[in-house]
This record gives structure tokens, C-alpha cells and sequence, in this order.
């Protein structure tokens, strides 16, 4: 199996190493036209992740700056529920998005 460099490939004839610059637009290191990135579906689920984590993260910020006491026993199952709640909302989200493409108009 042949190694592949990043950025640089060895010349074998020269015996030296030659840069190699792609364009970016046209494809990635294998050959494959890479997608469209300019646009995704919006995901909740993920936005809900990372906002119950986020606020976590800050109550256990404000406690190590003395502001707040905030008790392990009031925090975690907090972070969990959240985080099961983003589930639900990705699994529903997800359920919706496929209900929706089956979907065919009636004739």
C-alpha cells in the first residue's frame, strides 16, 4: 500500500519532493468531488446540546469564580436531562424529516 503526504509529493525521477497545491473547488486529496458545505439542514437537537452544556459549563464557571454555589447533585442530573431532552428533540426532528420525504401527493 502506497503512504500519501499531505501537501507534498516525491518525485522519483528528480529525487525531490515537489509541493502540490489543488484547487479545492474541483475536489480533496482522492480524487472525489467534495460536497457542498455552503448549506446544511438546521439540527435543534444539537442546538439544545450545546446550550445545556454551555450553561453547565458557566454555573461550574460562576462556582470557581465564588459567585454561585452550585452542588454536583443539582448539576449533573440537570446536564442530563437536558441532554436527554436534545435526544428527544433530535429523534423527533429526524422522524419529521423522513415522515416528510415519504410523503407523495395525491393524485
Amino acid at each position: 500500500m502506497r503512504r500519501r503526504s499531505f501537501g507534498h509529493r516525491f518525485d522519483h525521477s528528480r529525487g525531490h519532493l515537489r509541493s502540490h497545491l489543488r484547487d479545492h473547488s474541483r475536489g480533496h486529496s482522492l480524487g472525489q468531488v467534495s460536497p457542498d458545505r455552503s448549506r446544511h439542514p438546521f439540527e435543534p437537537g444539537k442546538l439544545v446540546a450545546g446550550l445545556v452544556i454551555l450553561g453547565v459549563a458557566a454555573a461550574y464557571g460562576m462556582d470557581a469564580a465564588g459567585e454561585w454555589d452550585v452542588r454536583p447533585e443539582i448539576a449533573l442530573p440537570a446536564l442530563l436531562c437536558g441532554l436527554c431532552v436534545a435526544a428527544l428533540i433530535s429523534a423527533l426532528t429526524y422522524a419529521l424529516r423522513r415522515r416528510s420525504g415519504r410523503a407523495t401527493p395525491d393524485d
